[in-house]
């Protein structure tokens, strides 16, 4: 029995076969999708438990697919909010007030900086899940 189903949107193979690979081991179904377009559609059909979204996509980007989903909730087409991660290489810890308003204009519930540790994203996941659910 599935933990849940989680939509990875990654441009880069290596990194969506991997996070895919580990989040299929600890037992979520997974969804992929290799742009914004793409993940968006695939976010409609598939109605994932969370969603794990890069930035930097071709097409539309991370934040502008992660505020499109929440327009989506806003119209009823998902049965409860989605839990959207956006995984970015782009640190902007360090720059609090512009981090805040690219979170403010995508209305993410997280960031996760590349790189990052595969237990942290596994806890994360574990959590942003359950407390969705």
């Amino acid at each position: 029995m599935s933990k849940g189903r989680i939509l990875v949107v990654d441009d880069e193979p290596d990194i969506l076969q991997t996070v895919q690979r580990i989040l299929e081991l600890e037992g979520y179904e997974v969804v992929t999708a290799v742009n914004g377009l793409e993940g968006l559609g695939a976010a409609r059909m598939h109605k994932p438990d969370l969603v794990l979204l890069d930035v930097m996509l071709p097409g539309e980007n991370g934040y502008r697919v992660a505020r499109a989903i929440r327009e989506d909730e806003e119209r009823g087409v998902y049965e409860r909010p989605i839990p959207i991660v956006l995984v970015t290489a782009r640190d902007l810890s360090a720059d609090p007030e512009r981090e805040k308003m690219f979170m403010d204009f995508s209305k993410a519930d997280h960031v996760l900086y590349k790189p990052f540790e595969f237990d942290h994203l596994l806890r994360l996941v574990d959590r942003l899940i359950v407390s969705a659910g």
